[in-house]
């Protein structure tokens, strides 16, 4: 999303007008941290899964196109035999965790909510004021939010009239379902690269 504003500068102005303070989220980060290690054992472990099926599968068409008295054959064959019984540690490993991320989730769950719902509650009154004064700072800037998705090559194009502008965008850390990666970036040319590099990883609160 292209903005012609800097939407950080408006959250730091609400937060600092704040009736009462941001509650301490000091034990939910505790917690985020703590969940996270099991999360991405669990993640990696089913990656692995997946390349061995799908190393497998590959494999599995190759044999079906070869004569079954052929060396090559044989070599393949080996290789498949192999394969599999990788995956099926793989697969016991996966499951194993699974059943510790269910559990760790359970856990994570039950303490987490309450300071969740006590942030949420107070994010919604201290930025209540947030849509208004945006609306009224694009009308001001006679410049409207521009929005576009990625295709597949990850590339989005906007057309954006001349004046400031800032690139917003978010995305999910696949390594941690409490994290993410955000972007407020200012527009300094003709075209932008969001990467870590530029971006703030941030828990999601």
């Amino acid at each position: 999303m292209a903005l012609p504003y800097d939407r950080d500068s408006i959250i730091a102005a609400l937060t600092a007008k704040a009736a009462v303070p941001r509650p301490d989220v000091a034990s939910l980060d505790s917690l985020f941290t703590r969940f996270q290690r099991p999360f991405a054992a669990y993640a990696v472990s089913a990656e692995r899964v997946t390349q061995l099926q799908d190393s497998l599968g590959r494999i599995k068409q190759a044999l079906d196109s070869l004569p079954r008295e052929s060396p090559a054959y044989r070599m393949q064959y080996g290789s498949f035999v192999t394969l599999g019984t990788e995956r099926a540690a793989a697969e016991r490993q996966r499951d194993s965790l699974q059943r510790a991320l269910t559990k760790a989730r359970a856990a994570f769950d039950a303490r987490s909510d309450s300071t969740r719902m006590a942030l949420r509650a107070w994010e919604d009154s201290t930025y209540r004021d947030y849509e208004k004064i945006t609306q009224q700072l694009s009308r001001d800037a006679g410049r409207q939010p521009a929005t576009d998705t990625t295709g597949a090559d990850g590339r989005a194009t906007l057309v954006l009239r001349k004046g400031r502008w800032w690139i917003y965008a978010r995305s999910w850390d696949a390594l941690d379902p409490n994290a993410e990666w955000y972007w407020n970036v200012p527009v300094r040319g003709d075209s932008i690269s969001l990467s870590p590099d530029n971006a703030r990883r941030r828990p999601r609160y």
